[in-house]
This record gives structure tokens, C-alpha cells and sequence, in this order.
């Protein structure tokens, strides 16, 4: 099963003898490259929350080579040392680790390093492995094209959170964990040594409460009102709804080219074929009239959980 590795820098200690108190920290691991400058003197350690890297890695260990090149600035010439380590990191461990690692530092006499003055400087890794829930980045028109496991295309949500699972012959392969599809396997293409579909970082917010009035066909979202159509043939009942994650792109919204994501809908319950979303007309959904508008809304609903995994908030529906 595939890990996710956060690499990160978070202490120096200083130690031997004093070479200067402007120092520069540069790590770079397997193309990850930070650079961290810090006012430390002898006998001193500071606290770092840098992160070198992000690594997807699967199998028992992950032992990348680091290089590590600490640098005390100097008018005119630079002391510097440098090493090259592996570090050991338990993937079975889901847990923070720690790797110590060590880098002498000579002062310079013109370009000459001496042998009477070296600097200690004492770096703390931090690596936490986490299982890779990651996200559905936000594309051009609201949907990610996947394939199901039969090769069919379907289409993903923004945002829409994901566990991977294996890469394969160029594909990564992952399941989804809310939504419509949760519970599916699907993949997408991989090229590169990371994965350029999904982003680490959780956009998601908290569940959204949105109020719809029947006699004046206003939609309340976040202190805003915006004007609504809907189907006098099949008219909504007063109650709360469960607002639901995207579910497929509707053919409905192709057409309007003055909105954001227009085919991105939003079920209202979990049956029937209600929805939120904008156009000029409805059939029974909750229909948004202004289509550049359309895209204010759509930012607020598509980040937003209830969490249980289906729904992103609650309508009200009153008279």
C-alpha cells in the first residue's frame, strides 16, 4: 500500500567551537531542495517546522539519500560542510520518526580550512508516514476524468477525497472514500514519480447551511441572497434536506458560458433528481438565475462536509 512521507527539518543545535553565528541549512532529498537561514550561536538550538519534501512510496522501508550542506555565512569566505546520509523510515509505523544527522563545519583563513576551529551542527529530521488520503484538485471546468476498472471514463468532483492504493504501469490506482462512487476503484494517469492528479492539503470546511424561501424564491448562502427559479408542477415541501457531494456532470449547464463550473450540480436528499444548481430554467431544482454568481456559490459548496460522507450541508426549505 502507498505512504505518504512529510520530511521535515525541525531543530538545529550548534555545538565545537564558534565560527560565526549567520548560518544557512541547504537539504536536498531526491530533487527536494530547501534552504533555511538562521542566527544561532554556540551552544544554542532553534526550533524548525521546515518541510524538505513529500514523498508517495510504497513498500516496508523508504531510505532516501539526503544531501545536507550547512554554510556559515562569512564577508568573504564561507565556511562550509556538507554530508550525504540515508535515512531509515518504517513505512509499517504511522507514526512521527526521528534521524539525527551531523555536519562538521572548519573555519576558513583566506581560502585555507583550519583545523583549529570546527563548528558542530546537530539536525533533526522529522518524517511522518501517513496513509495518503489525498483530494481531487480543483481543474478548468470541475471534474477529473478517471477510469473505472473496466477502462470506462468517469468523471470526479473538486475536492473529492481519495486513498491510494498501488501505481502501476504508469497508472495510480486509488479508492474513493466519499461521494456517489465511494467505495470504487479507479485510476488515472501518473507520468511522473509524484502524482499530478490529487493535492495534499484538506480544503475541506465545514457544513454549509443554505435556506431556499418558496413565495420569493430566494436562496440565503452566507449572509447573500440570490434569485431562483423553480417548477410550480413540483413544488418543494417546507423541511431540512441533506445537500449532497457532486455526483456527474450535468448535460443541463453545458450551455451556460457566463458561469463557473455550471455543470457542477448538487442534489438536494438522497433520491430523486433535485438539484442546486444555475440556468434559466427548472423542472423542480433550485434554480440559480445569475450565472456569474453561479461561481461564488459553487466555491462555498464544493469545500464543505457534513461528514458522513455523502452530504456537504443542509437546506431549509421554508414557506
Amino acid at each position: 500500500m502507498f505512504k505518504t512521507v512529510i520530511l521535515k527539518l525541525i531543530n538545529i543545535k550548534y555545538s565545537g567551537n564558534s565560527i560565526g553565528n549567520d548560518v544557512r541549512v541547504e537539504i536536498n532529498a531526491l530533487n527536494n531542495f530547501i534552504s533555511v537561514d538562521k542566527k544561532i550561536k554556540k551552544g544554542q538550538s532553534v526550533a524548525c517546522q521546515e518541510t524538505v519534501g513529500q514523498f508517495f512510496v510504497d513498500g516496508k522501508f523508504f531510505n532516501p539519500e539526503i544531501k545536507i550542506t550547512v554554510i556559515e555565512k562569512d564577508l568573504f569566505f564561507n565556511d562550509v560542510g556538507s554530508i550525504s546520509v540515508k535515512l531509515k523510515i518504517d513505512l509499517e509505523k504511522n507514526t512521527t520518526q526521528i534521524n539525527k544527522c551531523q555536519v562538521e563545519v572548519y573555519e576558513k583563513r583566506g581560502r585555507k580550512k583550519t583545523k583549529s576551529k570546527r563548528g558542530v551542527f546537530d539536525l533533526t529530521l522529522e518524517p511522518t508516514v501517513k496513509t495518503p488520503f489525498v483530494y481531487v484538485p480543483e481543474t478548468k471546468d470541475g471534474w477529473l476524468v478517471v477510469l473505472d476498472r473496466n477502462g470506462e471514463e468517469v468523471s470526479l468532483p473538486s475536492y473529492l477525497k481519495v486513498e491510494v492504493k498501488r501505481r502501476e504501469l504508469g497508472r495510480e490506482y486509488f479508492t474513493i472514500l466519499e461521494g456517489a462512487l465511494r467505495g470504487g476503484e479507479y485510476s488515472v494517469k501518473c507520468p511522473d514519480d509524484i502524482s499530478v492528479f490529487m493535492i495534499n492539503d484538506n480544503h475541506h470546511t465545514k457544513l454549509v447551511q443554505v435556506t431556499y424561501s418558496i413565495s420569493n424564491k430566494i436562496l440565503c448562502l452566507s449572509d447573500k441572497k440570490y434569485q431562483t427559479t423553480d417548477y410550480e408542477g413540483a413544488p418543494w415541501v417546507k423541511g431540512l434536506y441533506d445537500i449532497e457531494i457532486p455526483d456527474f456532470p450535468h448535460p443541463g449547464g453545458l450551455y451556460y458560458d457566463n458561469a463557473k463550473n455550471p455543470t457542477v450540480w448538487f442534489r438536494v436528499g438522497h433520491s430523486g433528481e433535485r438539484y442546486i444548481h444555475t440556468g434559466r430554467h427548472s423542472l423542480g431544482c433550485i434554480t440559480v438565475l445569475d450565472q456569474k454568481k453561479w461561481g461564488e456559490i459553487y466555491n462555498i459548496l464544493i469545500r464543505a462536509r457534513k461528514g458522513d460522507g455523502q452530504s456537504i450541508g443542509v437546506l431549509e426549505v421554508i414557506e
